[in-house]
């Protein structure tokens, strides 16, 4: 064999066993320790330290370093070479919520390509840098607690801007209301005659008895909002409501007769049963409210408010019978209710998904005034007129007033328009009503008369904000 080849040949065993005493140490340095990480040694590598082993070098150090020296050396080591991650968390909130100064650069930085798709993704702020400059430059700020929009000239990409612009509930925008009632007085019907066969106190009725009976009537109402702060608002509200009706009968000569029930009793006499009858009764309210409305609660799922205010009202109702066979005799009746006093209220609203909203309204006002009531009879017989009774009352009430409103609404998309919908009830407890009145005059005892009022019906609104 040529030297050459022995040379070659000697050369490759010397690499293989080189290569095979890497492979041994690297087993068993894996059994020594199971727990260190795995590392491959490659073929270049081990032949370089194979050969670093003949090579003379710098003389070893002083071996006195302990063990736990070395440790904490190693753990150093460690330590430079992976970053600390709290220090890095750290790092980026400050980056995402800290308020950022606009960069001075030409070029308005370009929005991320990919839109959020859900609301998890909306939670994240994204980078300042992927905020879409609107116009003015201006950066896009959030808070740590929640992820809001500061600045209403820029939007979170692909999201939802605060439709107000301000980030303030409807009910404390500023706007105007108007509010149309469909309202029926309850309570109040008055009987005012009753068909009898006959004459007399010896008469048996032979038909319904006539009611003066208010029926469903229209009034409005119209009010503005004044923006205070995000959870404040101050409001003021007009009503009007107004109920007329017009009620009349007759009976044909020889089948029987009314008996006029509203007349005083000891003016009745054989002459007092009539052919025909009428009846009108007019009944109206005028309420001004002015409230100062604040949030108590501000959750996921409601919203409660808290309005106090006060309040004034003015109640009216107005009667009037006739009844005439050969004369006529008319009673007429006024009552008033003047009062004010303060209001207390809680106003509950329930979001629903998209733009609809469930709420329930509940008032309490505490009015002190006066009741004023009048009640004349007057009979004209030959063309002249002659008072048969009167009566008269002017007493201080302190009426309370229950106020119960539940509906639903829909919000416009841009946020500046509301309309709702809702059954209204409130009832004036302690307070006069018109039958309870003329049955005190019948009696002749006008001692503490009492009787509550209760209006109820619908309500459709309309609310413009801005």
């Amino acid at each position: 064999m040529r030297p050459t080849a022995f040379r070659t040949a000697l050369g490759v065993a010397l690499l293989f066993s080189i290569l095979a005493s890497a492979d041994l140490g690297a087993a068993e340095q894996e059994n020594i320790n199971s727990t260190a990480p795995k590392k491959k040694t490659s073929v270049a590598a081990a032949v370089k330290g194979f050969f670093a082993k003949f090579r003379p070098g710098p003389k070893k150090a002083s071996s006195s370093l302990t063990k736990a020296d070395k440790h904490a050396g190693t753990t150093t080591l460690q330590k430079a070479e992976t970053p600390d991650q709290d220090v890095l968390v750290k790092k980026a909130k400050k980056a995402i919520f800290r308020p950022a100064v606009a960069k001075t650069s030409s070029t308005p930085p370009v929005p991320p390509t990919q839109p959020r798709s859900t609301t998890d993704d909306l939670l994240i702020p994204p980078p300042l840098e992927a905020a879409a400059h609107r116009g003015l430059g201006r950066p896009v700020v959030y808070e740590a607690d929640t992820v809001r929009l500061l600045d209403d000239e820029n939007c979170v990409p692909a999201g939802d801007c605060d439709p107000s612009g301000r980030g303030v509930r409807q009910n404390h925008r500023s706007g105007l209301i108007g509010e149309f009632l469909y309202l029926q007085a309850r309570s109040v019907d008055i009987p005012y005659a009753t068909p009898t066969d006959g004459l007399g106190t010896n008469a048996v009725p032979i038909g319904a008895t006539l009611y003066a009976d208010p029926m469903f009537q229209p009034g409005f109402r119209v009010g503005l909002t004044s923006n205070l702060t995000d959870e404040s608002s101050l409001s003021g509200n007009y009503w009007f409501y107004q109920s007329q009706l017009h009620r009349s009968a007759s009976l044909p000569g020889g089948t029987g007769y009314f008996d006029p029930i509203t007349m005083h009793p000891n003016t009745l006499s054989v002459i007092s049963d009539n052919l025909a009858t009428s009846a009108e009764f007019d009944l109206d309210f005028d309420v001004v409210d002015a409230h100062y409305r604040s949030t108590v609660y501000d959750g996921d799922l409601y919203y409660l408010d808290l309005t106090v205010g006060a309040r004034y009202t003015r109640i009216d109702e107005d009667f009037h019978a006739s009844y005439s066979v050969l004369g006529t005799t008319d009673v007429d009746t006024a009552l008033g209710f003047d009062g004010c006093g303060p209001r207390l209220g809680l106003e509950l609203e329930r979001p629903f998904d998209g733009r609809m909203h469930l709420f329930v309204r509940s008032a309490l006002s505490m009015l002190l005034g006066h009741v004023t009531a009048e009640y004349v009879q007057t009979n004209s017989f030959g063309g002249s007129t002659t008072p048969q009774a009167t009566a008269e009352i002017d007493d201080s009430r302190f009426v309370p007033v229950t106020e119960l409103e539940v509906g639903i609404g829909w919000d416009s998309p841009n946020g500046n328009w509301r309309f709702s919908g809702a059954y209204y009830v409130a009832t004036y407890h302690n307070t006069l009503t018109t039958g309870r009145f003329i049955q005190g005059v019948q009696d002749n005892n006008l001692y503490k008369l009492d009787d509550s009022l209760t209006f109820d019906g619908l309500q459709a609104r309309i609310e413009i904000h801005w």
